[in-house]
């Protein structure tokens, strides 16, 4: 079964899924990214799997053991129906943690094949379930962001794509922004990890919630100057081209801004974009030398991605877009 890696938003737990399935919480606009957390199958989906975690400080059950954090679960199991559904239940204690999960479909499936072969994959999810302990739970959730921002990252370039196939300029120059902003935050990231000699995220750099005060793109720009990741005249030349853009985004109707100068910038912004790409790589191959940070250990030079490596790649990009027209296919 190949699967990726989900991990509970606060760092609770973590679990591997199937790759073509897909977590429903950050999806339904209904649905609180909190206990229970859901997953189906994109397509053709038979059931719902479910998992909860509740502090067990808030109470516990003297029935089921406390069971070692960061080991494999020992996982309690029962069943409930009613005149439509048939409910799967698991229970266990871990470290900190009462966890639950349930597995829910209609009854009228559960004597075929793929219902039976539904369960099999289930049960192999929750053999994956791991109560990260305390004292590494900020470093789950850094890890998690980070592999947010790279799903991010590697799904821009559809929208680079068909930008240049449409020759829609506006929505290049955007994006590539964009881009130039990822690759600079992630090499201040990546440069503080070499600095500090640590492989902790600084996770400000990398996401930013509907609450959170953001980072601009002129202070990014700033950060990487006096980290000495960009030279001063590529820090003109991005401060420069900040303020085209805004002319293009803001100005467009009400100035005398042609499109073909549009097009210009957007070819600056790819040529700085690839400049500063070739930075970010030499920031990665220095600590994958050092073996200091995120590229430090179980990261090669020579890396060449496998079919499986694409389809973990395909899957991040689906979960980002959440466009049918833009799903790429795992095989």
């Amino acid at each position: 079964m190949k699967t990726k890696h989900w991990t509970e938003p606060n760092g609770i737990l973590i679990l591997k899924i199937p790759i073509n399935w897909q977590y429903r919480n950050r999806i339904l606009s209904s649905v609180e990214e909190k206990s229970p957390y859901s997953f189906e199958a994109y397509e053709n989906s038979i059931g719902c799997f479910q998992i909860s975690c509740y502090n067990l400080a808030k109470g516990f059950n003297p029935n089921y053991p406390i069971q070692k954090a960061d080991s494999q679960l020992v996982w309690e199991e029962s069943k409930i129906e009613d005149e439509k559904f048939e409910i799967h239940i698991w229970h266990a204690q871990s470290g900190d943690q009462l966890c639950m999960a349930k597995c829910i479909y209609e009854k009228s499936i559960r004597k075929k094949s793929k219902t039976k072969q539904y369960l099999k994959v289930v049960k192999q999810t929750l053999q994956s379930v791991r109560v990260i302990p305390k004292d590494d739970r900020e470093r789950a959730i850094g890890l998690d962001k980070f592999d947010n921002f790279l799903g991010s990252l590697v799904t821009s370039f559809d929208i680079t794509n068909k930008a240049l196939e449409n020759y829609s300029y506006i929505e290049l120059v955007a994006i590539t922004s964009n881009q130039i902003d990822a690759y600079l935050r992630i090499s201040i990231v990546l440069m503080k990890q070499l600095n500090n000699n640590t492989n902790d995220i600084e996770v400000k750099y990398l996401f930013q919630g509907n609450e959170d005060k953001g980072i601009m793109e002129r202070k990014i720009y700033k950060e990487a100057l006096t980290l000495n990741i960009i030279t001063n005249e590529i820090f003109e030349e991005l401060n420069k081209l900040y303020d085209k853009r805004n002319r293009v985004i803001h100005r467009y109707i009400i100035s005398y801004l042609k499109t073909v100068e549009i097009t210009k910038l957007a070819v600056d912004y790819l040529d700085v974009a690839e400049k500063i790409r070739l930075i970010l790589k030499k920031i990665e191959d220095d600590q994958m030398d050092r073996k200091i940070g995120i590229h430090g250990k179980g990261y090669s030079k020579n890396f060449e991605p496998t079919s499986d490596h694409r389809n973990l790649a395909y899957s991040m990009i689906n979960d980002k877009h959440m466009l049918y027209e833009l799903r790429k296919e795992i095989k």
